[in-house]
């Protein structure tokens, strides 16, 4: 099956002559759902983990995003930001005053449990039993109540850290801001640089003679975090309104939230993670400084910033990262293997209203072609029309025989009904790099493993080689978006995609398909189409 290639402003791409891919539902699929609830809420009493949606949202279904994006191709990124960021925590602050009293009431009955407002998809997580969601329902303000059904941590479900976990965490927090405090500002200049072969494979050295580094472009890196190497503590960003000093000097509700937020653990402790390194490893390939003998450049956007957080799927963290500023958003996570339902919608909604607040999601496309079948291998959240998925191809060319394909469909869910088995979604989008080059990590992950030292830092950490897998592929795609950014600062998410995937080198057989998409990222191409791109 072959897809159509096309250079005009689209989000999707369904396969040649099989009909519209916007087609789109104005409410709740009754495949799914009875009424305004997914019927498994009221098959007992409960409780049960809950996301109530509100009727009023930025982009109530899906076509409403299509007819947004549609009207602001040319539009400058910053005044949609500013006026998407008001409208959905006015939508929010509303709704939620609207219902208060019925929660209010529920809460005191204990009939609804731990509430946990968002804004960034209007609405509030809860635990609820069924006599809550039947309530819930009725209300005028409620478009839908969907079974959370994401695996692990609830929504609205706040963990803590241990005590030793916040030691180790500190002592490596306090080294990262020693290593931040004694470096130096520096423009970049990749000359005597030993430059990788994925940098080179996807064009990144040639778009860097442009001038575009990544410079002043903020990464909100949504991972595991990272290790304190100066290569990536000198990438931090710094929030300027606050201070290590046990206050909350910004008033926006986190302590010391100087590098981000751990919002799995409720802590400011970003710097630092386990003996994967996946974070420091991803961060790396994003927005890594030259470091190690001979002096190498890992980062696809050299001079970007990387803004850190920790907590998979925390709506929280999308918010945060959108009220920061943040350009991008590279994502480490992906649900697989799990029905989640209708509760896809309310993450199809938080990354249509992300692009609204101009940022770019990205993230690898996944490592299941061996393990799940066709059409459910690239899962939430990078099965998201606007989200960039990225597949990979090793030092040889090939693509690995882990790497995810398409397509995926949406024709289930609840105020999208778009992309049926007849005209799916084509996924994924770019390809990128994904094993055999240089990484930041532990020195010791090389002992033992399939890693190769290639640089010791005396201090348990260095560069390594070996890493594979998809999460490796996203960053590359996140990296060329913040050149893109870096070279014109007012393009629209939707833009930095269709232009991504435009100035891509096609592989395979001709045209897109679903194992490399458009085809493999091309810095170069993409800054200069970024340059000359028309913006009013």
């Amino acid at each position: 099956m072959k897809w159509q290639r096309s250079t005009a402003l689209v989000l999707a791409v369904t396969c040649s002559g099989a009909g519209s891919a916007s087609a789109q539902s104005d409410g709740p699929s009754s495949g799914l759902a009875t009424a305004r609830c997914d019927a498994a809420l009221l098959a007992d009493e409960g409780p049960h983990p809950i996301f109530v949606r509100f009727r009023s949202q930025l982009f109530a279904t899906g076509a409403e995003f299509l007819r947004y994006v549609a009207e602001h191709e040319t539009t400058k990124r910053s005044t949609l930001r500013a006026a998407a960021l008001a409208a959905l925590q006015q939508n929010a602050a509303e709704a939620w005053k609207e219902l208060a009293q019925l929660t209010s009431g529920l809460e005191r009955a204990e009939a609804l449990r731990e509430p946990q407002r968002f804004w960034i998809v209007n609405g509030f997580a809860a635990a609820a039993t069924k006599q809550a969601v039947e309530q819930l329902v009725a209300h005028p303000a409620i478009a839908y109540v969907h079974l959370q059904t994401q695996p692990g941590r609830k929504l609205h479900v706040r963990g803590e850290r241990a005590p030793r976990w916040i030691e180790e965490r500190q002592r490596d927090l306090d080294r990262a801001r020693a290593q931040r405090a004694a470096a130096k500002t520096s423009t970049f200049d990749p000359q005597g640089l030993e430059i990788p072969w994925n940098l080179k494979k996807i064009g990144a050295d040639e778009a860097w003679k442009s001038g575009a580094h990544g410079q002043g472009v903020l990464i909100a890196l949504l991972d595991s975090g990272v290790l304190p190497l100066p290569a990536l503590t000198r990438a931090l960003w710094q929030n300027p309104r606050e201070q290590a000093n046990g206050i909350d000097d910004d008033g926006n509700g986190y302590v010391d939230d100087l590098f981000g937020w751990d919002f799995a653990g409720n802590s400011a402790y970003v710097i630092g993670e386990n003996e994967s390194s996946h974070g420091t490893m991803c961060g790396g390939i994003l927005a890594g400084r030259e470091g190690g003998e001979p002096r190498t450049i890992t980062g696809v956007a050299p001079r970007a910033e990387l803004l850190m957080l920790r907590g998979m799927g925390d709506l929280r963290a999308y918010e945060y990262a959108a009220l920061q500023g943040a350009h991008v958003l590279s994502m480490s996570y992906m649900w697989s293997a799990v029905e989640l339902g209708s509760f896809r919608g309310v993450y199809r909604t938080a990354h249509e209203h992300l692009a609204a607040c101009g940022i770019v999601a990205v993230g690898g496309a996944g490592n299941y072609a061996r393990t799940a079948p066709t059409g459910r291998q690239i899962c939430l959240p990078k099965d998201i029309p606007i989200v960039i998925a990225a597949a990979g191809i090793d030092a040889s060319g090939k693509v690995p025989a882990f790497s995810s394909r398409g397509p995926c469909t949406w024709h289930e869910v609840p105020f999208f009904a778009d992309h049926p088995p007849e005209a799916p979604l084509c996924k994924p989008d770019v390809t990128g790099c994904n094993a055999g080059f240089p990484v930041w990590n532990r020195a010791n992950n090389a002992r033992g493993r399939d890693f190769e030292l290639l640089w010791d830092a005396g201090d348990g950490l260095g560069l390594v080689r070996g890493a594979q897998g998809n999460s490796f592929a996203g960053p590359h795609a996140g990296g060329v978006a913040a050149l893109m950014l870096s070279a014109q600062p007012e393009l629209t998410p939707w833009r930095v995609k269709q232009l991504l995937e435009a100035t891509c080198e096609d592989l395979g057989e001709a045209g897109r398909d679903l194992i490399h998409g458009a085809g493999l990222l091309r810095a170069d191409r993409a800054v200069a189409a970024a340059r000359t791109a028309v913006i009013r």
